[in-house]
């Protein structure tokens, strides 16, 4: 009985959907593909690791299977992604940015509405979407949830201590109190708010005395990062170092700001103290 023929084509495409649906496994079990894309493209990259592995079985029916002409210009659809994935990448920081901003014009339009109500039933429809600003906006929801009234869930907010008047932003809550703040802003006007973010005071969207404690912000991919946070007022800002990590500290008012040639009401913090902080890995999302 003759021996079968070896196909060197099948076995190259073998390769490469292994190691293909294998480095998209180990991404998203590691939680590294947070580096890249947001965290609801998590099942679709499962899929994609499942898919990879049924095609990689499907072509082990098929490797010794003869084949007149082979061909591996193909693979390359597969091999450069692999590539590209495994070269280092260091962190994104602002300074890499294209001088974007996320600013009040992302949050405006949904007063009275809960964070945690949003974040509970959000829309992600943005295929009209521009700019970061514009996919913020349309991916956070624009009525609250039937039967709810409005702040049904303030007394859940983490961190928020009515009480005293204060609210103490987690890292892993930058997002949604942002949210928060901007819907509900007389409400919580005259709180203490401690938070932690990098100095972003560039001279295009801030004045001298004006600076965000920012943290970048992913609404799809990589590619549309910008900084996000609350404008806060502070005489010496201009002295604060750019990227720098600090937490604010001060008290929250009603102000407003110019974005775009259209003044809108926003939350500014008037700061009391600041202090140098370490700095925070990761990205926040707009829901």
């Amino acid at each position: 009985m003759p021996a079968k023929a070896f196909n060197p084509q099948i076995f190259l495409e073998f390769l490469c959907y292994c190691v293909f649906g294998g480095l998209i496994f180990y991404l998203v079990s590691s939680e590294k593909y947070l580096t890249y894309v947001t965290p609801r493209l998590k099942p679709y990259l499962y899929f994609t690791s499942i898919v990879m592995g049924v095609w990689a079985l499907t072509a082990l029916g098929r490797l010794f299977r003869p084949q007149h002409k082979l061909r591996s210009a193909h693979c390359f659809v597969l091999v450069i992604p692999i590539v590209l994935l495994l070269l280092p990448h260091a962190p994104v920081s602002a300074s890499n940015l294209s001088g974007n901003y996320i600013g009040g014009s992302a949050f405006s339009n949904r007063s009275g509405q809960s964070a945690l109500s949003m974040q509970n039933d959000l829309s992600i429809t943005i295929e009209d979407a521009s700019s970061p600003e514009d996919k913020v906006q349309a991916e956070i929801i624009q009525e609250p949830l039937a039967g709810l009234p409005a702040g049904a869930y303030v007394s859940e907010l983490p961190g928020l201590d009515m009480g005293n008047k204060r609210i103490t932003v987690a890292h892993e809550d930058f997002s949604m109190w942002l949210t928060e703040m901007y819907t509900n802003i007389e409400k919580y006007q005259g709180y203490t708010v401690v938070m932690t973010g990098f100095v972003f005071n560039d001279p295009e969207f801030l004045k001298e005395d004006e600076f965000v404690p920012a943290r970048l912000m992913m609404s799809c991919c990589v590619g549309d990062l910008a900084p996000a946070g609350i404008l806060c007022k502070y005489d010496q800002a201009d002295q604060l170092q750019a990227e720098s990590w600090v937490t604010v500290e001060g008290t929250l008012t009603l102000g407003q700001h110019e974005y775009d040639g259209v003044l809108s009401d926003e939350p500014q913090i008037r700061v009391t103290k600041i202090t140098p902080a370490e700095a925070v890995e990761g990205y926040i999302y707009p829901y």
